[in-house]
């Protein structure tokens, strides 16, 4: 497993709302993979927090392009569809394995450390605004230009 610098497994995003989002959900997945209990509550939880979680994202999502936005927004509708089906397996009462909460775990981690923190980057880039000079200041700078051509 990769391990962000502070030693854990995931990469913080610049963004305290969805990193404080993912911390809570790496929770609820690192009991399922210590072997703690994963049956219908569990992953019902885990889906409530993790539809939440991409309901913030899909707010920071307008800077990107179109074609970004969906795919980052498919990623997410496939991760609720494999965590709807891990649901409907637990409630017919057949067990679900360890590599079944290891799969989970590991999109997450793989997401967040790509997908998200490209999603946090492209939004602080996009509330960046580019340096501004005002007219005077401008007019300023081709008198002093001037100025120094004719001293030369």
């Amino acid at each position: 497993m990769t391990h962000a610098p502070d030693g854990g497994p995931l990469i913080p995003t610049g963004s305290g709302v969805i990193d404080a989002e993912h911390s809570s959900i790496l929770d609820l997945l690192s009991a399922m993979t210590a072997g703690g209990p994963v049956g219908p509550a569990e992953l019902t939880a885990l889906r409530l927090e993790v539809a939440e979680h991409f309901a913030t994202e899909t707010v920071e999502m307008a800077v990107l392009t179109a074609e970004r936005r969906e795919r980052h927004e498919q990623a997410h509708r496939s991760y609720l569809a494999s965590i709807d089906a891990l649901i409907e397996t637990a409630e017919r009462g057949d067990p679900l394995t360890g590599d079944d909460a290891n799969r989970l775990m590991l999109w997450f981690i793989v997401h967040s450390n790509t997908a998200d923190t490209e999603l946090v980057e492209a939004a602080r880039r996009a509330g960046d605004e580019p340096p501004m000079i005002s007219m005077d200041e401008w007019l300023d700078s081709l008198d002093e230009a001037d100025r120094d051509a004719l001293r030369s």
